[in-house]
């Protein structure tokens, strides 16, 4: 393909690529965000990092929640737990369980699209109450609900980061073929973007969702930036 050609082409693939990461970045951090409006109670607690709950699903789905228990002390720990589940019936539920010194358990429930309030999303929280080990822990996480039917949430998440990383990276690389890049910066600005982007999506889907909020609004104006350069 002619460098002309790649360049003409590389941009818009880069830009799509660009595109696919943020929204995925700001779905999973705009979810934890209402989540943690959702439940706010002024109360301040220990973080509990043992909760995972799907980033996307879909009306037609169940979705998988699960709650890790570690006990690295020398003696079985009995962590007891309360859940609450979002809805117009909001589900609460506690247990406790018996985990052996240097083992961990993991216990999991399901969400549907009965769990929704705050039309899309769904909201859970989980508490342990203290221990030994621990003073009280909570965790808070959201889900964003996508009316595609025919398809999961893990499905939509998995097609569009694929594309995303494809799409950037294949985009750049064409585009990379242009030897005048014009404006002189507008290749460190891209180099910028892309990285933002890939630094958002980390953050927002492994719970750090105030970084992600930074990264998003970074990569944002990066992306406006490359826009007015690209259009010049």
């Amino acid at each position: 393909m002619p460098a002309k050609s790649a360049r003409k082409f590389g941009r818009p693939l880069f830009w799509s690529g660009i595109g696919l990461g943020f929204a995925l970045a700001v779905a999973a951090v705009w979810a934890a965000f209402e989540a943690q409006s959702y439940f706010f109670s002024g109360a301040t607690f220990e973080a509990y990092n043992g909760l995972r709950c799907p980033i996307l699903m879909t009306r037609s789905e169940q979705g998988t929640i699960t709650a890790t228990f570690d006990n690295p002390a020398d003696r079985e720990s009995r962590p007891y737990y309360e859940v609450e589940i979002s809805g117009r019936l909001a589900r609460q539920f506690e247990d406790q369980l018996t985990v052996p010194a240097h083992e961990s358990k993991t216990v999991q429930w399901t969400v549907s699209a009965d769990d929704i309030d705050l039309d899309p999303f769904i909201f859970v929280r989980t508490e342990i109450l203290p221990d030994g080990l621990h003073s009280t822990r909570q965790a808070i996480c959201g889900i964003l609900v996508l009316n595609v039917p025919g398809a999961g949430g893990g499905q939509v998440f998995f097609i569009m980061l694929i594309a995303s990383l494809l799409a950037m990276t294949a985009g750049y690389g064409m585009w990379e073929k242009e030897s005048d890049w014009k404006p002189a910066n507008l290749q460190r600005a891209a180099q910028a973007a892309g990285i933002a982007v890939l630094l958002a999506m980390l953050t927002a889907f492994t719970g750090g969702w105030l970084a992600g909020i930074v990264f998003c609004v970074v990569a944002l104006l990066l992306f406006l930036i490359i826009l007015r350069f690209s259009l010049v």
